[in-house]
């Protein structure tokens, strides 16, 4: 089957709630059409992929050198212990202010070569303008599977798999924090076993890659971007706002 041939690649008109189509189970997904189709729409997108990931990273490292200078020049003494915790805790939202829509971009630039949009290493920097929003959801998504390790470790397990689309769900469908997280949760939980296999399938890939001093991973990691792209895809469709097919 080429590319154009999927019938996900192109938003289906008929679908008039893709959302509520997405959290009904309303949508097929299968590990191996999903790797298959990744790894065709790698060629020609992998260095692109590449270049965001070092954006990702160069500005992740930029911050923390920031965060680290700052907290460096303020005066430790008089300090009580609640206020230094206070803020240590202030330097690590403000590292996830910057880091997070940076991440929703790598998920965006994945979604867009899933539906054959074009796509730029700089698109990882679009949506600084969701930070809050973005903070708040990345937020929730903690606490609630951190609660979930703590209830004996397997409601943690669900809930890391169950809220992956939630961030694109914000992102692609302009979703509030507790509706994407939901959105996620409930669409995923038709299939969540088949999205825990790709999960591990994706995972046992990548550690094969880095086998040959990590020379796979120039392959692995953008085919790893645009499966998830995929995988929302095949489940939500994809906003028309948001992108513009060229396949």
């Amino acid at each position: 089957m080429s590319l154009d041939d999927n019938p996900r690649t192109h938003p289906d008109p008929d679908r008039h709630n893709p959302v509520e189509a997405g959290m009904a189970g309303d949508y097929s997904i299968s590990i191996g059409h999903i790797l298959g189709e990744a790894w065709q729409r790698t060629g020609g997108a992998k260095w692109i992929i590449h270049l965001a990931m070092f954006i990702y990273f160069g500005i992740s490292i930029l911050a923390g050198i920031g965060i680290a200078i700052i907290s460096m020049v303020l005066p430790e003494s008089g300090m009580t212990e609640m206020f230094y915790q206070l803020l240590e805790m202030f330097y690590q939202l403000l590292m996830m202010a910057v880091t997070t829509p940076l991440w929703a971009g790598l998920w965006m630039i994945g979604l867009r070569r899933a539906v054959g949009a074009p796509v730029r290493a700089s698109q990882i920097l679009d949506y600084f303008h969701l930070t809050l929003p973005l903070l708040g959801l990345y937020l929730l998504m903690t606490v609630f599977t951190v609660l979930g390790f703590l209830l004996l470790i397997l409601p943690g397990i669900y809930l890391a798999i169950a809220y992956l689309l939630a961030i694109p769900l914000m992102v692609d469908k302009g979703l509030a924090p507790w509706e994407a997280m939901e959105a996620s949760r409930k669409a995923i939980s038709k299939r969540w076993f088949t999205v825990f296999g790709l999960t591990l399938a994706i995972s046992f890939l990548n550690l094969l890659a880095m086998i040959p001093f990590g020379l796979g991973l120039i392959w692995t990691l953008p085919m790893t971007n645009i499966a998830f792209g995929i995988l929302y895809r095949n489940i939500f469709g994809c906003s028309d706002k948001s992108m513009t097919a060229t396949f």
